[in-house]
């Protein structure tokens, strides 16, 4: 049954839009501000692996919640807490003992 319910993780929003209305305003006085995509339906512990359609990694998130229908936050930072830049990303879920999950997402302007 865990098995089956990786099927329902979602990325949203997908694509992600450059001026997403539903984010908080800038709390800074210059640069774009917070950014964010999530990670829905997730199991209680997995890891997120972001890449580029290269297959480069730019990003991992560990999750490790006691929810089981959890989410995860991608800030849309790389590993070297750059921007992330418009284009596809594939991610690649591995849930311990339940399974793996692989998918696309796009960043957009």
């Amino acid at each position: 049954l865990a098995k089956t319910d990786l099927d329902k993780i979602k990325v949203v929003p997908n694509p992600y839009v450059a001026a997403a209305t539903w984010e908080s305003r800038n709390p800074y006085n210059s640069g774009r501000g917070p950014r964010s995509i999530h990670f829905n339906h997730l199991p209680q512990k997995c890891t997120i692996r972001i890449y580029t359609i290269d297959g480069e990694l730019v990003a991992k998130i560990e999750h490790d919640s006691p929810v089981l229908n959890g989410s995860a936050e991608w800030n849309l930072l790389t590993k070297d807490n750059l921007a992330a830049s418009y284009g596809v990303y594939i991610y690649h879920i591995d849930a311990p003992e339940v399974g793996e999950k692989i998918g696309k997402f796009a960043i957009i302007k």
